[in-house]
């Protein structure tokens, strides 16, 4: 048992740094905005080329899907995303519960999406939807697709109740993960925190950024993002 309470800052501060370094990592987001914003994203100028190859093989298909969950009415990341890579190159779903699809910038190749994430699909008592990212995928018409090229989340504590439907062979696979972790709730153990970094390397994946989320120095929030590499790599 590697504790029981709440992750103490000194610890989360000493474990858990990136074992994988991406020459091309790059900071995406608005210019000059705060840790909870922009994403630190591994050779994002790769998915052009990629998505060049996809719609070759079907015009009818997105050559590139980004999955972002949690806004807050905060756009910049995608926005900053797609015009770094030209709006043609990847098409961006927002999910969050709140009325924020008015902010959104039209024009962009991004759709929102008022429903959050949960283990199994439901309505709350009010009246909050809450879906399975296998329902999802299904209702997008996405649930054959290559890949879930990009997946950033930052969802106040729900990575913990859905990692693993992210890692589920009945989904696509997340190429790369950038996702805010907080450790700040009530219950939450160092424990829930190993479990989830153990499923992420079991599955093929590598930890290339780690940023401490300092705007909010009395909780315990860290961004991480992560990469899925072959299993070649992992097993020359």
């Amino acid at each position: 048992e590697v504790g029981s309470g709440l992750i103490p800052q000194p610890w989360y501060q000493s474990h858990y740094e990136p074992n994988f370094s991406c020459m091309f990592k790059l900071r995406v987001g608005e210019k000059g905005g705060n840790g909870d914003g922009p994403k630190w994203m591994c050779d994002p100028h790769r998915l052009i080329r990629l998505s060049e190859e996809r719609k070759k093989k079907n015009p009818n298909k997105s050559g590139c899907l980004v999955y972002s969950v949690g806004s807050c009415g905060d756009f910049s990341f995608e926005s900053a995303f797609q015009n770094l890579l030209g709006i043609d190159t990847c098409e961006v779903h927002i999910f969050d519960m709140g009325d924020y699809a008015e902010k959104m910038p039209t024009g962009m190749n991004m759709y929102y999406h008022k429903w959050g994430f949960a283990h199994e699909s439901y309505v709350d008592d009010n009246g909050l939807v809450f879906k399975t990212f296998k329902d999802t995928m299904q209702e997008l018409g996405h649930e054959d697709v290559e890949a879930i090229d990009i997946f950033k989340i930052d969802c106040e504590g729900c990575e913990f109740e859905t990692y693993l439907d992210w890692l589920d062979d009945s989904t696509p696979m997340f190429q790369q993960i950038l996702v805010e972790i907080h450790t700040n709730k009530k219950g939450r153990t160092v424990n829930d925190m190993v479990k989830l970094f153990d499923a992420l390397k079991k599955s093929g994946y590598v930890n290339f950024s780690k940023e401490h989320n300092i705007q909010l120095p009395n909780m315990s929030l860290s961004e991480f993002s992560f990469l899925k590499l072959a299993n070649e790599f992992h097993n020359p």
